[in-house]
């Protein structure tokens, strides 16, 4: 069976904490993973394997880096699914922690350069479509819900939405951790 990365689910990790996500940490993320225990979106659990990589950009204070995300395929269902950690925003190049200082910049009426001094790799056009997406998919979510707009708001997100916040594809985001597997 072909499959497109387009295709492909997301399977999120809230347990892990990454500071600053590279190739370093992210591949350390990946090894800690138990992947006997993950559960597919079919729910079949113990199926996934190892299926492929691909590349993805990710704006951080070190730059614009370029991260190899790991794809598995479920033996059962057949379908794929790329294994993040919380801190990366399934389709977008900008790292979640800077998303939510963006939005609380534009809550607040703060400076954004502040910002984009931290993080060269973001420029205005960036901090103008995150405040747009946010504005069109999230504020009044978040709000109906009472969810803090801080770095725990992606368990709150997963649970009742099944995305990981500024998450604007609506694809199935499945959370897991590594005492719980859901």
């Amino acid at each position: 069976m072909i499959t497109n990365i387009y295709d492909t689910k997301i399977i999120s990790n809230l347990d892990v904490k990454i500071k600053s996500l590279t190739q370093k940490s992210y591949d350390k993320f990946i090894k800690n993973i138990d992947f006997h225990k993950l559960t597919c979106s079919c729910g079949r659990s113990g199926q996934l394997v190892k299926h492929g990589y691909y590349k993805r950009n990710i704006k951080n204070s070190y730059g614009k880096t370029s991260i190899t995300i790991l794809r598995v395929r479920c033996k059962s269902c057949g379908k794929t699914h790329a294994i993040f950690p919380e801190c990366i925003v399934p389709y977008s190049q900008i790292l979640l922690c800077d998303h939510i200082s963006i939005i609380n910049a534009y809550n607040t009426k703060s400076s954004f350069d502040p910002i984009m001094i931290a993080n060269e790799s973001i420029d205005e056009s960036n901090i103008f479509y995150i405040i747009k997406q946010y504005l069109k998919h999230w504020k009044e979510r978040i709000a109906s819900f009472k969810i803090s707009l801080d770095l725990s708001i992606s368990k709150q997100c997963l649970k009742n939405f099944k995305r990981q916040f500024m998450q604007i594809k609506c694809i199935p985001n499945i959370l897991f951790s590594q005492n719980h597997i859901t």
